[in-house]
């Protein structure tokens, strides 16, 4: 089961799925510009509000000691934020087969989010609160309304397909470590907070 729990939290890291997302954008079509800023904007601020509540306690010790708090789960922030919206778009533009994709793609989110309690990486506080903040920007990214004219599924599958592989042509980068590092530059402590 150890194996189950490491494959779905891979396919949760930020390094597979913003080469992913970026693809995708890249894919869909300018009339779709509004749904292209809005969820641009949703990842960004999604990432943003991620790390800096990372930050605050690796660098300061700002969390919340009773809740188990440190930070928001970046794996379940970033899935619920990107796979709903992947699913609705790869749904095409049919109704009920982008409820489905919609589905399909928070399931996934939920189940990585999941995964990172077994793996003892986040605790349930962490992940409800990375699951909330991602569930909130791919909800205000999804309503807007959508163009009459969407791009083949085929399309939408090839740029998902694409992004996902090309993170396999790029150095390994240890974003946790780069985390760890940003936080003691900024706090000027030699060692970071990593438990209360």
């Amino acid at each position: 089961m150890q194996n189950v729990w490491l494959s779905l939290s891979a396919v949760g890291d930020s390094r597979w799925l913003l080469p992913m997302a970026l693809v995708l954008l890249c894919a869909l079509p300018r009339s779709d510009a509004r749904l292209k800023w809005r969820w641009l904007t949703a990842i960004a601020v999604t990432a943003s509000v991620t790390l800096a509540s990372k930050l605050a306690f690796m660098g300061w010790g700002i969390g919340i000691e009773r809740l188990h708090f440190t930070g928001f789960s970046g794996h379940a922030a970033m899935s619920s934020a990107i796979y709903p919206v992947v699913g609705a778009l790869l749904g095409g533009s049919g109704r009920h087969a982008r409820v489905i994709g919609l589905l399909s793609g928070c399931l996934l989110a939920f189940a990585i989010a999941w995964s990172r309690v077994p793996l003892h990486a986040h605790s349930l506080s962490e992940i409800l609160a990375g699951l909330a903040l991602g569930l909130g920007c791919s909800t205000w990214t999804l309503s807007t309304a959508p163009p009459a004219k969407r791009p083949a599924v085929a399309t939408l599958l090839a740029a998902v397909l694409i992004g996902m592989i090309l993170p396999l042509s790029l150095p390994h980068l240890p974003t946790h470590q780069v985390v760890i590092a940003l936080a003691k530059a900024l706090s000027g402590r030699t060692e970071v907070f990593d438990q209360f």
